[in-house]
């Protein structure tokens, strides 16, 4: 089963104190923490500050990227492997969305304004439960994850905040924060790491004059273990 790694860019945008939820929440730029080489305590975050006067918040939200390049097949099954960390409070469960951050194609560094790019409406994710901090939590990507991963070079993703962020729901706990571990070196065991399972690509060409697609054995022999017909290209 091919792994990929996150890409050492990956970090953390928090939106700043703000007066209002929605202006935290959708606020259209924060700051950047990078995290290469490091773990974050504050990853996915949403806290609630209560004054003498109005209420004041603060989002933290998680982006990474992972080349996909190398997938030319149907992705059947993906895994995002995450290491969670032992600081966690509150509401603390994640979900995973589609984001457009790094330019959309991974080809600039996590910017204060990619803080909005990501998309609530595309989930990649069920809810994530962020208890286990002594392993890898093994997150199932779902369908759409899996087709973006085919048919983009890069799969960028958003980790929030689920009870709050995700559900546009003010926070009513003071501390909300789960702690992630981010890309440090390719390869080492705690990076953030996506697991998939891809179709063969099997026999491409005419047989017979039939086109490839729609032939899946030649003699029942299937398509993805055959490489040449009597020996012709």
């Amino acid at each position: 089963m091919p792994t990929i790694y996150a890409n050492s860019a990956d970090g953390v945008i928090n939106s700043g104190i703000q007066t209002g939820w929605a202006d935290a929440r959708d606020a259209t730029s924060g700051t950047v923490s990078s995290t290469t080489g490091a773990t974050e305590q504050d990853a996915i975050s949403v806290y609630k500050f209560s004054g003498r006067g109005a209420d004041q918040f603060r989002v933290h939200r998680s982006f990474f990227f992972f080349d996909t390049s190398a997938i030319t097949t149907t992705v059947s099954s993906a895994t995002l492997k995450l290491r969670f960390l032992t600081t966690r409070q509150g509401s603390a469960s994640a979900i995973v969305v589609a984001s457009t951050a790094f330019g959309g194609d991974g080809g600039t560094a996590l910017a204060d304004g990619d803080f909005d790019a990501l998309d609530f409406g595309t989930t990649y994710t069920s809810e994530i439960n962020t208890s286990n901090t002594s392993t890898y939590t093994s997150i199932t990507l779902n369908a759409t994850a899996r087709s973006d991963m085919q048919a983009n070079d890069v799969l960028i993703i958003a980790l929030i905040n689920h009870a709050y962020d995700y559900n546009d729901d003010p926070p009513g706990d003071a501390n909300t924060k789960v702690g992630v571990t981010f890309a440090n070196q390719t390869g080492t065991s705690t990076d953030p790491v996506i697991d998939y399972t891809a179709a063969a690509a099997g026999y491409g060409h005419k047989v017979i004059g039939v086109a490839a697609a729609s032939i899946s054995k030649v003699n029942t022999i299937a398509t993805a273990n055959i490489g040449k017909i009597n020996t012709v290209d």
